[in-house]
């Protein structure tokens, strides 16, 4: 009788022989190939097995499960940028480290180990102290401008390190220097943890935080064992001069710099904070047309936020107190006049600042017509009758906004979300 022949996974073939059993194909290859190329085939097969388990094991280690499903189209992108700004910085703090110890006084024989330690405790106390104060300061705005504050911390991260840097030549300043950069560090180290979590969020699809959170950890895991390896050797590089030190220092800042640029361009938040709202509304009043979640994730803004709520005023106040909004009964009379009972909101327009008053019931998309209305007002605001413009910016708003609404779902905006800075008072109208 015909022998059969069984091929089995991983490139391997068996014959049947005449007493029952199965034994390697070494003469004939399946299908007519010969000896040689059977073997080429299972070797093949051994290398792709061992590359698929290579890439299990990696991905089971660093990918949240279920990935690329379970997180956003853009987690592989910034995860890879972050990861380089992320070595630059480690490499950095092993040069900051060694210049703190030489400023200190190791090696010399009139520094005391006691000295060094008070400076120590003093430079670690002013770092708690001033991060208590920056998030105190600017807490509430974390949410809302997590691409701003996540460059805000690189920038004052690489300030504190190059003062890190500097301090051993400060002489008798020495302590004020690091203490001053340490505080840096702390503002840093606040503003990177807020980001954080609105990062894991936007990341997660599959309500799998926990996950990603985790998998970051083993990310970040390897990037320090992987810096152990490389600072160990640019220490000894660099032990003896402080151009070449200076050198790797500068170089690494401008690389983690342009890292950091990189990495938040790719994000792509699909809610709306004040800048991109503000931008999707300007395209769609001038142009009659919708910006993707793409297009504005290279136009919004990274600094001007920033410097826009540290030095300015705000311009528009949502869920302010009643008394912000309306004072007289004449003034309530005339606002009700306007707007819908349905509407959620009461705004006006006072001191070149638009306040919104929240109703009872208020939802997102409540909160959104009333930001919209309000930057409608801003681009209307030459008009000195501040009634008349307040009733034209209604007018028109009720008019477009449902259109803007329908559009921006339509390139996949997030609406039912809102993360525009926002007091949290509600009022009913019999207030």
């Amino acid at each position: 009788t015909m022998a059969s022949v069984l091929a089995l996974g991983g490139g391997c073939s068996y014959r049947l022989d005449g007493n029952g059993f199965f034994r390697p194909l070494e003469d004939a290859g399946v299908d007519g190939a010969s000896g040689g190329e059977a073997k080429i085939r299972r070797r093949s097969g051994y290398l792709s097995a061992a590359k698929r388990s290579i890439l299990g094991v990696f991905a089971r280690v660093f990918l949240p499960k279920g990935y690329p499903e379970s997180v956003s189209e853009d987690y592989i992108s910034y995860q890879f940028w972050d990861t380089v700004q992320a070595l630059c910085s480690y490499l950095r703090g092993i040069l900051t480290t060694k210049a703190w110890f030489e400023g200190v006084g190791v090696g010399n024989d009139q520094a005391t180990a006691s000295a060094a330690t008070i400076q120590w405790i003093l430079k670690d106390g002013c770092g708690m102290a001033g991060g208590l104060v920056f998030a105190s300061a600017y807490g509430q705005t974390f949410d809302s401008n997590v691409k701003s504050w996540r460059f805000f911390a690189d920038g004052i991260n690489n300030v504190g390190l190059l003062l890190d840097m500097l301090a051993p030549f400060a002489g008798e300043n020495f302590l004020y220097v690091v203490c001053i950069a340490t505080v840096c560090k702390a503002m840093c180290g606040v503003a990177a943890g807020a980001t954080k979590a609105g990062l894991t969020s936007h990341f997660a699809l599959k309500h799998n935080q926990a996950d990603v959170q985790a998998k970051e950890s083993s990310q970040e895991t390897f990037v320090t064992l992987l810096g152990l390896v490389l600072g160990s050797w640019l220490a000894r590089y660099v032990n003896h001069s402080y151009l070449v030190s200076w050198i790797w220092f500068l170089v690494l800042t401008v690389v983690h710099m342009l890292s950091n640029y990189m990495g938040l361009r790719s994000l792509r938040f699909k809610t709306l904070n004040h800048e991109r709202f503000s931008i999707l509304c300007a395209d769609w009043n001038a142009k009659n047309r919708m910006s993707s979640v793409m297009e504005i994730a290279w136009r919004e803004p990274l600094i001007g936020p920033l410097l826009h709520s540290i030095f300015n005023k705000p311009r528009i106040l949502v869920g302010v107190e009643w008394t912000e909004c309306v004072r007289t009964k004449s003034e309530y009379s005339w606002l009700r006049g306007i707007y819908n009972k349905e509407e959620r909101y009461l705004l006006n327009y006072r001191d070149g600042v638009v306040v919104v008053v929240l109703l009872e019931g208020a939802k997102s998309r409540d909160i959104f017509a009333a930001y919209y209305q309000a930057v409608t007002l801003l681009r209307m605001r030459a008009k000195t009758d501040i009634k008349s413009v307040v009733e034209a910016s209604y007018r028109v708003s009720k008019e477009r906004f449902p259109e803007f609404c329908v559009a921006a779902e339509t390139v996949e905006w997030d609406l039912e979300r809102c993360i525009l800075i926002c007091g949290r008072e509600r009022y009913s109208c019999a207030s």
